[in-house]
């Protein structure tokens, strides 16, 4: 089970239910044999395994296409061009490519949501971050999502990226389904997410042409800037036909000025929507004189984004530039507010954000969201580089960082409210963050702004807000828990550790080193893991943390007990159990006595497991503690594989009581199985398939896929045997 920095899971034989992570109020229990990873989360992400069929999944079909854009011109020749992808044959895969700014995304989804239709099984989204200033995303990272929103629960999602990639083909063979990969940087970081099936389609959006894409089958779509008179068109879709039916040819320069780029023609036209002041010829004038001076896309879109920001009231452009710093392009209101703090000017954040919007600088995907093009994100990073001190820079960078510590701890709080802390420190007061109702807010919060709080700790590390760094890492514990981003988790602690030796915080480093050790063991690196759990061991002992040096040995000693070598595993717990007794950590103790009466009760030692249990069960008795009705239910398991059916009912009897005072949720249904089991035993053939299906209820609600799949197999099982 893992609590605190964590404790790792428990592997054991295939007769007995399953522990892992759980949210806060709910313990999960985890003992017979596990090929792979299992996880319990607090609510479903995407499907899981259900029902006596376990090749049927019950899942929502994703939407996860933006929306279409609602201005939209010529392009019929780019538009048949990606028609023939409907084609018997054809092949599945196209790369619209194409400079910043003309339109890429727009010609995909106006294609897509037009043959929607075609593709009735789901839309997937993911937008790659291609972009140079930008951290693209992994495949790996990308996979996860998908296979989430196809209905893997995420104790089902490998580690490793050819195991992903496998799976993602397996759950979308010969489905009809799309894919937009968005702003690609590389055929490597695609070639993965594309599907298999002859029955989907593959869009790839990138600046380049990712020529060996083409060597795959794929088909080109170059994309130049739009034709004079189609961006003339374009100007009156937005501006309004009156606004430039005066004026034609000052119309026709000013779209020219641009370079009749989508955006620029775009950003032009908002211009001429909140300056009603000024005429059509004058706009023209300025944009063209500002083109001479350089004729290229470069020059050209900012000579648009430069008018538009003039344009700007003081506050609006002060939040621009400013929010130019943000690490990625998407962002909450919430960071808006804490940005706003760096200026004086800046006191109607709600107004500022809205004339942004006007002005085409910023769209908002809903009331509480924001999202910047990378073109105009680049655009307003520069605008601070020149127009802001370097104080007000890092001041900005800093509230930014802040403004996803606090949200973060609050989300992890809710997660897990009995995980120990340290301090949390803020270079600046931060406002309030998001109310959490429950852990299911939690969770939803943490996945929506992932991509975001890892790039704030990169952001923190190159800034050298070394405290931050390891802060974030710590503060993301419970999405690694929950969300299982393998690659995201090992990543955010490596730079916790680097950040947390730099300020030479010796208790952060070990707490860091504890937690790197735990998602590689997670990530099936066990090797690796005892490496950092060494290096996290030698700093508790160096500081003198007692405590903490009983919690690493025993994480150790869950990890010997993953890799199957029982006698090195018993003996580290041994030593955890002294060091943590000697510590005065009488919870510690109690697990450890719990870890110790389950490994002894898997090699048959039942003697000396009941006297473990015991232990842990006289500790932890009338206390609420989450791991009471933990320690009844290995108590019972431990009986059952004794063979000693009565007393086994008892202490999950006894288990299932507790509960109806904590609320454990996923412990609920890990001793339902166990009660399946013993019915069993007992040939009670009705009890065991009533047991069953509540656990594999409370599992599906949790989306634990892996052990919804578990119950699913016991109750064919049980199928078969009336059968014969």
């Amino acid at each position: 089970m893992r609590l605190g920095v964590g404790e790792g899971l428990r592997d054991g034989d295939a007769g007995m239910p399953h522990e892992a992570a759980g949210p806060a109020r709910h313990t999960n229990a985890l003992s017979g044999a596990v090929q792979g990873h299992s996880v319990q989360a607090a609510t479903i992400h995407g499907g899981v395994f259900i029902g006596a069929d376990a090749a049927r999944r019950s899942r929502s079909v994703p939407r996860q296409l933006p929306q279409a854009p609602r201005h939209f011109t010529d392009r019929t020749d780019n538009l048949a061009a990606l028609d023939h992808l409907l084609e018997p044959a054809a092949p599945s895969l196209a790369v619209v490519t194409g400079p910043a700014g003309v339109g890429k995304t727009s010609l995909a989804l106006r294609w897509l949501h037009k043959h929607r239709d075609n593709w009735p099984d789901g839309q997937l989204y993911v937008d790659l971050r291609g972009h140079l200033s930008e951290d693209p995303v992994s495949p790996s990272t990308v996979l996860s999502q998908f296979l989430r929103a196809l209905g893997v629960s995420t104790g089902e999602i490998p580690a490793e990226l050819a195991e992903q990639a496998a799976l993602y083909r397996t759950v979308i063979a010969d489905q009809r389904i799309a894919v937009l990969c968005d702003n690609a940087l590389s055929a490597a970081q695609v070639r993965p997410l594309r599907p298999a099936s002859e029955a989907a389609v593959c869009l790839v959006t990138s600046r380049w042409h990712l020529s060996s894409l083409l060597l795959d089958g794929a088909a080109l779509v170059p994309l130049a800037p739009l034709d004079t008179d189609s961006a003339v068109e374009l100007l009156g879709q937005i501006a309004g036909q009156d606004r430039i039916a005066g004026d034609r040819m000052a119309a026709r320069n000013m779209v020219t000025a641009g370079g009749c780029f989508p955006l620029s023609v775009a950003v032009g036209a908002a211009l001429l929507l909140t300056r009603p002041e000024w005429t059509l010829a004058s706009v023209a004038a300025r944009l063209t004189a500002i083109h001479s001076a350089g004729p290229d896309e470069e020059v050209s879109m900012n000579a648009s984004l430069d008018h538009s920001y003039a344009a700007l009231p003081e506050a609006a452009a002060s939040l621009y530039r400013r929010l130019g710093l943000h690490p990625g392009t998407v962002l909450s209101k919430q960071v808006a507010q804490a940005v706003a703090a760096t200026a004086p000017a800046v006191d109607d954040v709600d107004g500022c954000l809205a004339a942004l919007v006007d002005a085409n600088l910023l769209t908002a995907p809903d009331p509480e969201r924001f999202r910047f093009h990378d073109v105009i994100h680049q655009h307003a990073r520069g605008r601070a580089e020149s127009d802001e001190t370097g104080e007000q820079r890092l001041e900005s960078v800093q509230r930014i960082i802040d403004s996803y510590l606090s949200c973060a701890n609050a989300a992890d709080q809710v997660l897990y409210p009995q995980r120990r802390r340290p301090p949390v420190e803020y270079a600046y007061a931060v406002s309030a963050h998001p109310d959490f109702p429950d852990g299911a807010a939690a969770l939803a919060w943490f996945d929506r702004e992932r991509e975001n709080l890892l790039a704030a700790q990169r952001l923190a590390a190159q800034s050298g807000i070394d405290g931050a760094t390891w802060q974030l890492a710590d503060a993301m514990w419970a999405l690694f828990i929950y969300l299982r981003y393998h690659d995201d988790w090992i990543s955010t602690h490596e730079l916790g550790v680097a950040g947390a030796a730099r300020c030479g915080h010796r208790l952060a480093e070990s707490r860091m080193r504890t937690g790197l050790g735990i998602a590689l063991r997670d990530a099936g690196r066990p090797g690796d893991a005892l490496r950092a759990f060494t290096a996290a061991l030698a700093l508790r002992r160096e500081i003198g943390d007692r405590r903490g040096e009983g919690l690493v040995l025993h994480n150790i000693g869950i990890t010997h007990r993953r890799m199957g070598d029982w006698d090195t595993a018993r003996s580290v717990l041994k030593s955890a159990l002294s060091v943590r007794e000697e510590s005065g950590d009488s919870r510690g103790v109690a697990r450890v006595h719990g870890t110790l009466g389950e490994v002894d009760s898997l090699v048959g030692q039942h003697e000396s497991a009941l006297a473990h249990l015991t232990r842990a069960r006289e500790a932890l008795s009338n206390t609420q503690d989450p791991y009471e009705a933990l320690t009844e239910r290995l108590l019972g398991e431990a009986h059952l594989r004794s063979g000693d059916l009565r007393a086994a009912h008892t202490h999950l009897a006894a288990a299932l009581e507790v509960l109806r005072h904590t609320g454990e949720v996923f412990e609920t249904g890990a001793i339902h199985e166990a009660f399946g089991v013993l019915a069993e035993r007992e040939h009670d053939t009705a009890s065991a398939r009533t047991h069953y299906a509540r656990a594999e209820a409370v599992y599906t609600r949790l989306s634990a896929g892996r052990d919804a799949h578990r119950i699913a197999k016991r109750l064919r099982h049980l199928d078969s045997a009336i059968g014969e």
